[in-house]
C-alpha cells in the first residue's frame, strides 16, 4: 500500500473563544483518516498545555488534511483532501 506525507490542522476554540490552529507533519500515513488519526495521537502524546490560554484547555474541534506532494523538479505542493 501506498503511504504519504500528509499536513495535518487541528483547529481549537479555547475557552476564552480565541481559535488556534496547529499543524503537524505525518508521514507514512495511508490516507486522510490515517493521517488525522496519527496527528490527533501526536497531539495527545505531546506538551497537553500547548493550547492551553488563561489556564484553560481547549478541545480540538476541527480538521484539515492535505497531502503533500512532491514533483518530479522536486517542488512541493498541497493537495486539499476531502
Amino acid at each position: 500500500m501506498n503511504h504519504g506525507k500528509w499536513l495535518v490542522g487541528l483547529q481549537f476554540h479555547t475557552a476564552n473563544s480565541q481559535r488556534l490552529w496547529l499543524y503537524y507533519v505525518v508521514d507514512e500515513a495511508f490516507d486522510t483518516i490515517h493521517a488525522a488519526r496519527m496527528a490527533a495521537v501526536q497531539r495527545v502524546g505531546s506538551d497537553p498545555d500547548r493550547v492551553a490560554r488563561c489556564g484553560n484547555q481547549a478541545e480540538a474541534d476541527q480538521v484539515e488534511v492535505q497531502r503533500i506532494l512532491r514533483d518530479v523538479l522536486g517542488h512541493y505542493r498541497l493537495s486539499r483532501c476531502l
